[in-house]
């Protein structure tokens, strides 16, 4: 057998936490189920666990909190991956299934595109410092639609740049401003 010192181990910063601390098993039950769920469609079984959950009478009224800001960002991801997903097939349109009509795109579509990175970045930019798991998962959920937009476009800002896909970016606490 190795010395204790020799031994490979596994250490867990214990100062950071992942996800909100909820007590009541009902909401958590509910919170961890949203959160596992793709929001391009969210199920009727999961929308209707969250909404009973976050509408119960119980002690943990801080976890029914984190709950119905989940569901809310659910709800609003599902809705604008439906926009996201309507640009992209209006710039598959215009260019041709196989990118044979590439050309200028008309200012409609530049404006649509530039108004979806602008709604995208403003929404992501609202999480507080106390809210990381809800930003990583809103750029997971949003994050791909927005790249398949970046790869149909040439010529787009620097600012594109800060579009992630696997929910990377952001250090915990940068993000300051409270959603309104």
């Amino acid at each position: 057998m190795l010395p204790s010192s020799w031994r490979p181990s596994r250490t867990i910063s214990s100062g950071s936490k992942l996800l909100p601390e909820i007590t009541d098993p009902e909401i958590e039950s509910a919170f961890k189920d949203l959160m596992a769920t793709n929001w391009d469609y969210i199920p009727e079984s999961v929308v209707s666990e969250a909404k009973k959950a976050a509408s119960k009478e119980t002690n943990d009224a801080l976890g029914q909190k984190h709950l119905k800001g989940l569901f809310a960002a659910a709800e609003a991801c599902e809705e604008f991956s439906g926009t996201l997903v309507s640009l992209r097939m209006a710039l598959d349109d215009l260019t041709g299934i196989t990118g044979e009509n590439v050309g200028p795109l008309p200012s409609y579509i530049q404006e649509a595109v530039k108004a979806a990175h602008n709604r995208y970045m403003t929404y992501l930019n609202s999480f507080g410092p106390d809210e990381t798991y809800l930003r990583k998962k809103v750029e997971t959920e949003l994050g791909t639609k927005m790249i398949h937009l970046k790869m149909r476009c040439t010529g787009i800002g620097s600012e594109w740049g800060k579009v992630s896909l696997l929910g990377t970016s952001g250090i915990s606490g940068s993000y300051v401003e409270l959603r309104s």
